[in-house]
């Protein structure tokens, strides 16, 4: 059981006109801080947690837009322990933004998108709708398990069952796969009040292993949100992703650390995304991975230092993005029959792939970079993905997989 606010030495609070600044001191010990820090983030604003170790047992969710969680630096560290009867966003994260913004199945659209489109129709009841209102459109394909395409915009006004948006499309959907309620075919969900402009600073996240491998939790997960900034943060995760995001739109990570043993940070279906100045490390999988209609990216001047058997990989139907300046350390096996790949670009559109430098990995047909397309309901091929001065070491028998043809 938590022990109350009084384990703290001090708890102090201070408001000004813009925010709430919440200073959290504490005597130290291996007590159960979750309910303090979770009270803390619930006042919203600026939380600010002083130099010690926090230990956390549940999930602290950000449940307010404009919170901003921050530290004092690497000593500012929260440890969580990971169980093994896991409870979705109840402990299997140790930080979270609201996993309840999307808590029923997509609703149809039956017109197809073309890029500089500003409307679609519909099917669904729209009495809910309202001119502000942020919709996320995903196509599913039932084949990948996942978003084929997919993109926030907000709803400008509705007549009958033809939605207007803000903004010009700027992702094609296609509307060609049989329409399977949460499982295939192109829909939207309505966005209840997502949580905006999340900060995290200037902190280290925790999560040892916990001895089973069904313990785990994953460090950061921003989640169906907008305007989210992780900075200065390192998160050492046993046995789950140590930054993770799933159908969030403008996420920015920049001189941070993702640590893991076992899986992957990963970017699923995420638009507006930067990456820079960050270092990732996964000892027994690939280090970063972009997936299921992550697009609009931006992912340079990056670090792998470590990965097992890829390095990096875009797929599928990701799109619309750079991936530039990043540098990728060596690429281990887990076996000999497995040759390493320091990055893969399969079924991705308009991708630029530039100056990045990918010092070698092992296996008798170890290759740098490697662009094919790969099938679903519908196939996806990759197409205008630009290769340009990329550089490699001398660990790869072939810097380029056959087909793959680099720009002079």
């Amino acid at each position: 059981m938590a022990h109350p606010i009084t384990r703290f030495a001090s708890l102090v609070s201070r408001t000004t006109a813009l925010a709430s600044v919440l200073l959290l001191q504490g005597c130290g010990g291996t007590q159960d801080d979750t309910d303090v820090v979770q009270q803390a983030v619930d006042q919203g604003g600026v939380v600010t947690f002083e130099a010690r170790t926090y230990y956390l047992s549940r999930t602290i969710v950000v449940r307010h837009s404009n919170t901003v969680i921050q530290g004092v630096g690497p000593n500012t560290i929260f440890q969580f322990k990971a169980n093994t009867r896991r409870v979705h966003c109840v402990n299997d994260r140790v930080f979270t933004t609201p996993c309840d913004r999307i808590d029923q199945a997509p609703r149809r659209i039956t017109s197809s998108i073309a890029v500089g489109d500003r409307s679609f129709s519909t099917s669904a009841d729209l009495s809910d709708l309202h001119p502000g209102d942020w919709l996320l459109l995903t196509e599913l394909d039932a084949v990948i398990g996942g978003q084929a395409a997919v993109d926030w915009m907000q709803v400008d006004s509705i007549s009958e069952q033809v939605v207007t948006v803000r903004t010009p499309f700027r992702t094609a959907f296609v509307n060609k796969r049989e329409w399977d309620t949460g499982r295939r075919g192109l829909g939207f969900w309505r966005i209840d009040a997502p949580v905006e402009n999340t900060v995290f600073r200037n902190f280290n996240i925790t999560v040892p292993d916990a001895g089973l491998p069904e313990a785990s939790a994953a460090g950061i997960s921003v989640f169906a949100a907008l305007h989210t900034t992780i900075d200065r943060v390192q998160v050492d995760d046993w046995n789950a992703q140590p930054l993770y995001s799933y159908l969030s739109k403008d996420l920015t990570i920049t001189n941070s650390a993702g640590r893991g043993q076992e899986i992957l940070n990963e970017f699923a279906a995420t638009v507006d995304l930067t990456l820079r100045g960050n270092s990732f490390g996964v000892a027994r999988e690939a280090s970063l991975g972009l997936n299921v209609g992550t697009a609009f990216f931006d992912v340079s001047g990056n670090t792998i230092l470590v990965s097992c058997n890829i390095g990096a990989y875009m797929l599928p139907g990701v799109h619309d993005g750079i991936f530039s300046n990043n540098q990728i350390a060596f690429v281990g096996s887990t076996s000999d029959n497995i040759n390493a790949m320091g990055l893969l670009a399969w079924g991705t559109q308009n991708v630029e792939i530039s100056t990045n430098y990918l010092e070698g990995g092992e296996g008798p047909q170890s290759t740098g970079i490697s662009v094919r397309g790969i099938m679903g309901e519908i196939p996806m091929p990759s197409v205008n993905v630009r290769l340009r001065g990329n550089m490699f070491g001398g660990g790869w028998v072939l810097n380029y997989e056959a087909g793959t043809v680099p720009e002079p």
